[in-house]
């Protein structure tokens, strides 16, 4: 795989020197010829939460263990398996240390990336502000992402694909307020939040409760859906190269 393919396929990447075969560095998982433990030299995409690794023994389940020696530098594109007292993971695969620097200018474009990715799949993107939030409604079903609606005074229409124009003033949008994973991440609106939305159909989002919304309901689920509005100029630059 290329170098910006591994960087979409792993959520654990980290350059480090392979310090033994065959030996784990986590108390759950047992030695294996397949392992490795190699010391983290830099964090390149790896969890905040997690905190400062730099010097932390990984233990590594690699795909071909004969590739590494003790010594070995490398960049390992990886995702999590085991976090404790100590930190396992699996391999996807590695490059040499001398691609680290290709490495980490992939991923420093990720968020952009990202952010273009949930431009392009838009149905409305505008400048506005929230004037109104009304509660959810209660339910029995514990799953339940609780949606509630905000009500947003439209200032700038950047981006359509809707069919109808009732949007250019007012328009509505749904947003999850339950505290349960998955939906305890995600954004909550308040009335006078302003800035740039990106909302999209919640059928598009395919997301669990969806089909108990409106037709045509548009959602912000995405942290990358809602920026303050000195982004505009940077939104609007990316819709003119996706257009």
């Amino acid at each position: 795989m290329s170098i910006p393919q591994l960087v979409q396929s792993a959520r654990f990447i980290f350059s480090g020197t392979v310090l033994e075969r065959g030996k784990s560095g986590v108390a759950q998982v047992p030695n294996s010829k397949n392992l490795v433990t190699a010391r983290l030299d830099r964090s390149i995409r790896v969890d905040p939460v997690l905190g400062d690794l730099r010097g932390r023994t990984i233990t590594v389940a690699v795909n071909s263990p004969e590739r590494f020696s003790p010594g070995q530098r490398a960049v390992f594109f990886a995702n999590s398996w085991v976090h404790g007292r100590g930190i396992a993971v699996r391999e996807v695969d590695h490059v040499d240390i001398g691609q680290e620097g290709d490495v980490t200018a992939e991923v420093a474009e990720l968020p952009h990336k990202h952010l273009r990715s949930r431009l392009a799949g838009a149905d409305l993107v505008v400048l506005a502000d929230v004037a109104k939030v009304d509660e959810p409604k209660p339910t029995f079903d514990r799953h339940a992402a609780l949606w509630s609606t905000a009500e947003l005074r439209v200032l700038k229409v950047l981006r359509s694909e809707l069919r109808h124009e009732d949007h250019t003033q007012t328009v509505v949008f749904y947003f999850p307020t339950a505290d349960c994973p998955p939906w305890n991440t995600k954004r909550r609106f308040r009335p006078g939040d302003r800035g740039i939305f990106i909302l999209t159909s919640a059928r598009r989002e395919k997301v669990y409760g969806a089909d108990t919304l409106p037709e045509g309901a548009l959602v912000a689920l995405d942290p990358a859906d809602f920026h303050e509005e000195s982004y505009e100029a940077r939104i609007g630059q990316i819709l003119t190269e996706i257009r």
